[in-house]
């Protein structure tokens, strides 16, 4: 351990006692900094970074717990295990000032409760100003036992055992990294396979009297946990980022919907009669889909009707006309609202077909001439920049050619499927852009838009109602069916990890609430 002063000898001693003092002078005070989260590109690993700061200084008074007490870091948007990888989780102390950092003690506790010491008992009397310094399982050595230390990466490091951080703090309840009595506890062997996405907590004490410091600069989380998870809020009536199993069934004359939402369990609405168009979409923006109903007319006289889950309220929107399709709403001003649309087809062969859609901004109607008669519209956002473009199928021979109307890319067409087929956009490999994709009698075809090949799976048979979404809500559309029967059952492929959940809702002569994006 190389040469200990007096100093640190009488202090090393003196620490079990005052250690135990300390417990009696908790509190916890909350985090006051700014928290910010950045991408950071770096060095590329199999899983991006993401980095979580909160630059609040925290003081570390003399023989108690610091201040703040803990240090809070809200981590969110990630996948929800972090990998077995040494440089999966990582703490960054942005300037760590102390007089005798031997004293200071740190632990890390992830949102599921998982803890790690970080740091307790390294360096001696020699007095540290403004070092920043990373702690990570890919650092090349420990902290040092009797000296100070430069800014780089290190190993968590322990010199001491049985420290206690008082509550809220974990007490003895933590991990311990060696060299101290053999311990091996690292980032990964403490926090791989939890979920990152929540509370972290870093909890920093001064055992002994007679010294204090401060970490001017907060403390920076990286987590390599996967790509940031952008949910896709598909026939999402609780907004947690999962579709949600859906029928509705015509009772009487009125529609009635009857919805197993994943997190807010069992719902049913009276919505519609039965001549309505279903047109559940986020019309209100608030990430959640509203119920909603389109009701044919002649001009002037066709509505929209929609249940906004903002505030349980009736939202009426004159638009459209008898012979309209209005299943292609969606966002088209960028708004982050779907907006009243329909698809207009031409009257006879070889005549124009037009999209208009009632901009959410402004009221404005907007009417895009694309298309023609026979046409099969396929609406989504092919270029991923936050619209919807105007994309149809139109029969060649026993092929299919897709023209796309793209707002930022312009136009382009691209032969793909039969004629035949069941079109089913859907962002499948989840790069924030629609994927062309076909439904054909049980197999499903889907155009990556991410690296343009061709992904082919077999889920459905003859007879099935197509109701692709993100079931599992990996920021992905999943392959879906709905089979009607006493009961009905939905199928899914999830797209995380491939395996075929099943789940009965629904009965004979339902209708599910997804298909509406199936043409």
């Amino acid at each position: 351990m190389g040469h200990e002063t007096i100093s640190s000898r009488l202090k090393r001693l003196a620490r079990p006692l005052v250690g135990l003092c300390a417990m009696a002078l908790v509190f916890a005070l909350l985090a006051s900094g700014t928290l910010r989260q950045a991408s950071a590109s770096g060095n590329q690993t199999d899983t991006p970074q993401t980095v979580f700061t909160n630059s609040a200084a925290i003081t570390i008074n003399d023989a108690s717990t610091a201040s703040p007490y803990p240090s809070d870091i809200t981590a969110s948007g990630l996948a929800t295990s972090i990998p077995a990888a040494p440089d999966a989780v990582q703490v960054t102390l942005n300037g760590f000032s102390h007089t005798f950092p031997d004293d200071v003690g740190i632990v890390l506790v992830g949102p599921t409760g998982a803890a790690l010491l970080l740091q307790d008992g390294a360096g001696d009397d020699p007095d540290m100003v403004n070092v920043t310094y990373t702690l990570s399982d890919s650092g090349a050595t420990s902290l040092p036992s009797t000296t100070a230390w430069p800014a780089g990466t290190y190993k968590p490091t322990s010199y001491f055992t049985g420290d206690s951080f008082p509550a809220p703090g974990p007490g003895t309840a933590y991990n311990t990294p060696g060299p101290v009595t053999g311990g091996t506890a690292t980032f990964q062997s403490t926090f791989a396979g939890t979920n990152p996405n929540g509370v972290w907590h870093l909890y920093v004490v001064d055992f002994v009297n007679g010294d204090s410091g401060t970490i001017s600069g907060g403390w920076t989380l990286t987590i390599n946990a996967g790509p940031t998870i952008i949910p896709q809020h598909i026939i999402d009536f609780d907004g947690d980022g999962k579709t949600d199993p859906a029928v509705v069934r015509a009772i009487g004359n009125n529609d009635t919907w009857f919805i197993q939402q994943t997190t807010a369990g069992q719902r049913g609405q009276q919505w519609g009669v039965v001549t309505d168009y279903i047109v559940p979409e986020d019309y209100d923006g608030d990430n959640k889909t509203d119920i909603a109903v389109w009701r044919p007319g002649p001009p002037f006289g066709a509505y929209f009707y929609i249940l906004q889950s903002s505030n349980s309220t009736l939202n009426t929107i004159q638009f459209g006309q008898n012979g309209d399709d209005p299943h292609v709403v969606g966002d088209y001003d960028g708004d982050g609202k779907a907006d009243a649309a329909v698809y207009r087809a031409g009257v006879g062969a070889g005549a124009h077909s037009f999209w208009y859609y009632r901009s959410s901004i402004n009221g404005l109607i907007i009417g895009t001439d694309w298309g023609q008669n026979g046409d099969k519209p396929a609406p989504g956002d092919y270029d991923g920049d936050g619209r919807n473009d105007y994309v149809v199928g139109r029969a060649a021979g026993a092929q299919s050619i897709f023209y796309f109307k793209n707002t930022t890319s312009g136009q382009s067409s691209r032969v793909f499927g039969v004629q035949t087929d069941t079109i089913v956009p859907g962002d499948y490999d989840g790069d924030l852009k629609t994927d062309l994709a076909a439904w054909r009698n049980g197999t499903w075809y889907i155009l990556n838009s991410n690296g343009g090949t061709t992904s082919v799976f077999t889920l459905g048979t003859t007879g099935d109602l197509t109701a692709q979404g993100d079931y599992d809500g990996d920021g992905k559309t999943d392959v879906a069916v709905w089979r009607t029967g006493t009961p009905g059952v939905f199928y899914w492929r999830r797209s995380s990890d491939g395996v075929v959940a099943a789940f009965a809702w629904g009965t004979t002569d339902d209708y599910p609430a997804a298909r509406y994006n199936s043409y």
